[in-house]
Formats: C-alpha cells, structure tokens, sequence
C-alpha cells in the first residue's frame, strides 16, 4: 500500500492536476478516440472551468510528486484518477477510503460499462450497480451508477 498523502489540492497545482487527469483519462480509455484527440490547453480550461468550479478536489502526493485525483460534488464521486505510473500500487484505495472517510453514509458514482478496471475496482471496494444508463455527449456510451454504504445501512431509492 502507497504512503501518499492525500490532501486538499492547491490553487497553483491546476496544472499539474489538469496534467495528471488527461494523461490518466487518456491511459484508461485507450478506446475512447474523444478522450485522445483534445490537446493540453482544452483539457486544462475543461478542468478549471468544469471541474474546479463543481468539486471538491483532493490529491495524492507522494513525496513532492502528484499521483492521484479525487474530485467529490458532495457524495458523488466525479473523478477518480491515478497516474498510470503509480496503478496497482494503492493509491485509488487511499483515494477512494479519504471519500468514505468524508461521506461515511454513502458515496455514488458512475462509470463506463466498457471500463471493466474501474468497474471491478469499485465492485471490490463494496459499489453495487444500481442502475445502467447512456452516459451524455460526448461519450453517449453504456455507463453503470454504484453506490456505496457502509455495511448494516438501509439503502435508499434516490437514483
């Protein structure tokens, strides 16, 4: 398991960040050709624009080094990257236990059908499907909603 530190992202990493979610979004959805064709300077101005405005965003910090995001809208988990440097080295779980950790009722999230690494990460991590979906444009592909609750809680029918 990783000794990174998770922590609150800082307003002069928008970069770095920016940086780490494209470079992992693009190792993760090697199959998605939407993900693979925008530059540095659309992703940058989608993360600040879109992404900072709505989360919470929380970063794993090995050393001096970024390796991980997570960016929270309340309960729902909206991004969870890692360097693909650093996967299957613990640092999605550090990630994933800092939003339990934040949301001990429950967590929610969704992600693509076709992501089977992320699907089978959260499946081991406790998410039950809820329900499937078709995820917006630009994507407009199968996705799945999960939710988490701790055990001996009564689920709930709000999605």
């Amino acid at each position: 398991m990783s000794q990174a530190l998770i922590r609150r992202m800082r307003a002069s990493e928008i970069e770095l960040t920016a940086l780490l979610w494209q470079r992992s979004q693009r190792a993760a959805y090697t199959w998605f050709r939407e993900d693979q064709r925008h530059p540095l300077d659309e992703a940058l101005a989608f993360f600040r624009e879109s992404i900072c405005r709505r989360c919470e965003l929380w970063v794993a910090v090995d050393d001096t080094r970024l390796t991980g995001l997570l960016a929270l809208e309340g309960a729902f988990v909206d991004h969870l990257f890692v360097d693909p440097d650093r996967w299957r080295e613990g640092l999605g779980t550090l990630l994933l236990d800092h939003a339990k950790a934040l949301h001990p009722a429950g967590l929610e999230l969704v992600t693509l059908v076709r992501n089977r690494r992320a699907r089978l990460f959260y499946e081991a991590h406790g998410f039950e499907t809820v329900r499937f979906g078709v995820s917006p444009p630009p994507e407009s592909e199968p996705d799945v909603y999960y939710r988490w609750r701790p055990s001996g809680s009564k689920p709930s029918a709000d999605l």
